[in-house]
């Protein structure tokens, strides 16, 4: 369901491909740098601060784009599972403005709808609970065209509204967490223009005779870490950072009847 890149990988690997792509990036870029120091002898070698600097701000630039980018879907996320709980909440109170036999029905199929809503956001299986969720929201739709048939009142009215805002919420929901992660064409940019400063930044080092490679580890170690994160915000269903579905189990639970 999801498009985005790497969306067949678990973060994890892709964190681990990302510190070896890296490291290999950095090692290249120094191997570049020595063999032209050496050719170059006792030839003062080019200065390429400026153009590291340029560079590390491009990428600083990108890097801040693409986890806004992230967060912002991140939180709409959070905020639609809210609204989806207070309009399936909303239709299950107007159940009481429509006829007693109609309203029997139409709580029994909210009940498992709201439980679909749960296990899509809690199981792998997330593709046949979409289907499921669907299915439930066409009984639901019998249940309410029936009632505003049997009773065709503005009462029954704010019920049929309320059914129609259950529904939309499914299509806003599914949008939001499935068909709408960041652009692989931003992903891509990011991690080439990583690629190159790290290579760049390697090469430089190579051609100042610089042997340290604690510092490229680092920033190879940072970065990939700051990648992991914004491809943790962009999966809301794995991962260390997931939308909280804590509105929906509470509803549930004031769905069930009293014994």
């Amino acid at each position: 369901m999801n498009p985005g890149l790497f969306a067949a990988f678990p973060i994890w690997v892709v964190f681990v491909a990302t510190i070896v792509a890296f490291l290999v990036a950095t090692n290249v870029g120094h191997l570049l740098g020595v063999r032209r120091r050496g050719r170059l002898g006792e030839v003062e070698t080019p200065d390429m601060g400026a153009t590291l600097g340029g560079l590390l701000g491009l990428l600083g630039l990108l890097l801040a784009f693409t986890f806004g980018m992230a967060g912002e879907r991140f939180d709409r996320r959070k905020t639609l599972v809210v609204d989806e709980a207070n309009a399936i909440g909303t239709a299950w109170l107007r159940t009481d403005l429509i006829p007693a036999p109609q309203k029997a029905q139409a709580r029994d199929v909210l009940r498992d709808y709201t439980q679909a809503r749960l296990d899509i956001a809690t199981t792998e299986r997330r593709s046949e609970g979409i289907v499921r969720s669907e299915k439930l929201q066409g009984e639901l739709w019998s249940i309410t065209a029936a009632a505003a048939a049997a009773s065709p009142t503005p009462t029954v009215a704010l019920f049929v509204t309320a059914v129609n805002e259950v529904i939309d919420m499914h299509g806003r929901r599914v949008a939001a967490a499935l068909r709408n992660p960041i652009p692989p064409t931003i992903f891509a940019t990011l991690y080439a223009v990583a690629i190159l400063v790290l290579g760049a930044t390697g090469y430089a080092g190579g051609l100042s005779g610089d042997r340290s490679s604690m510092a490229s580890l680092v920033l190879a170690l940072v970065l990939a870490a700051v990648f992991a994160l914004i491809l943790d915000l962009d999966r809301p269903y794995e991962g260390l950072l997931t939308v909280s579905q804590q509105a929906i189990r509470d509803l549930l639970t004031m769905m069930q009847p009293v014994r």
